[in-house]
């Protein structure tokens, strides 16, 4: 029985990563491991993090939220194109860039949840199912199936999603960020359903 997954925006991956040329030709070129990248991601993420959460103090920090989030997105597909061409492809390089992301995202949703005009348990809840949704993805491969990327609502989603809503915070004030948590429950659960159906027919297939 054959299966077509809903990618969502991963389906652009191919087209991000060509917009990406010159600077992973720089990254080869110095032979910066691609270790370095995954954590510069995380900084990323953390930064992000950072500036949800001062936000409803400082709502400048709102313009920093989209730069920083490109940011994670960058690095997420720099540090493996970088170690394709360098041979630094290797199994422990997997799970450092999966438990990096894991980690990122908790730094996301945390600095969410730490903004005095967001409801706590909203960004707590998200976090849980992100994680979860992650983990589902990941653990399908430890099955020996395909590792589950698309749905929904993945990461890339989630990213594109916060940078487009941040300018709104700034018109709204801090608690418009309940409004995406809002969303984002669901269509997180959606994306865990739809995961799981095309993880129980690939490893059926098998």
């Amino acid at each position: 029985m054959a299966t077509k997954s809903y990618r969502g925006i991963y389906a652009i991956k191919p087209w991000w990563q060509r917009r990406l040329t010159t600077l992973e030709n720089w990254l080869v070129e110095r032979r910066v491991h691609p270790d370095i990248i995954t954590l510069s991601g995380v900084v990323c993420a953390g930064l992000m993090g950072a500036a949800l959460a001062f936000s409803a103090r400082w709502p400048f920090l709102l313009l920093a939220v989209a730069p920083f989030a490109i940011g994670r997105l960058a690095a997420n597909a720099l540090d493996g194109l970088v170690a394709r061409r360098t041979g630094m492809t290797r199994p422990l390089g997997e799970v450092f860039h999966e438990c990096c992301d894991r980690f990122a995202d908790t730094l996301v949703f945390v600095g969410l949840a730490l903004n005095s005009g967001v409801f706590a348990p909203l960004a707590w809840g998200t976090l849980v199912l992100v994680l979860l949704n992650s983990y589902l993805g990941i653990v399908t491969k430890a099955a020996g199936g395909k590792r589950q990327y698309g749905g929904l609502l993945a990461k890339a989603d989630r990213m594109i999603y916060m940078a487009a809503f941040s300018p709104f915070p700034l018109f709204f004030g801090p608690s418009a960020w309940n409004w995406l948590l809002l969303a984002f429950i669901p269509a997180t659960i959606v994306t865990i359903v739809q995961r799981y159906w095309w993880t129980y027919c690939d490893l059926k297939q098998g």
